[in-house]
């Protein structure tokens, strides 16, 4: 279903060898985050973004091809419309851990929604 290059220690991309019913190709990003003591996830903490205070989290970089060449992000579960429909904010119910599971959740996720045009 994809091929993997491991770029680094804490990155990895992610090449599906399919495209979807629209044509589009799929190239997902996966960036492991250790948290030691970094005030960010303290922050989504205490604004109450999230009850959990994140000590890894998986980073998601989802990058969509067309049939004519454009390239956007689309399909990527860990970030969300606003309420306000403004911007883009993260979706902390697709923020996971770092785990060798976690990854394949999102790796599922995001192929499932890549095949079914789900943005």
């Amino acid at each position: 279903m994809f091929n993997v290059e491991k770029i680094t220690d804490t990155r990895y991309i992610y090449t599906c060898k399919n495209k979807n019913k629209s044509g589009e190709s799929l190239m997902v990003e996966f960036s492991l985050i250790k948290c030691d003591g970094e005030e960010l996830p303290k922050l989504w903490k205490k604004h109450k973004y999230t009850d959990k205070l994140y000590k890894s989290y998986i980073s998601v970089s989802v990058y969509v091809t067309d049939a004519d060449g454009i390239e956007k992000e689309k399909y990527n579960p860990t970030i969300k419309l606003s309420d306000d429909k403004k911007r883009y904010t993260i979706n902390f119910d697709w923020l996971l851990e770092i785990s060798k599971e976690n990854k394949q959740k999102l790796l599922n996720k995001i192929y499932d929604n890549f095949m079914e045009g789900n943005d």
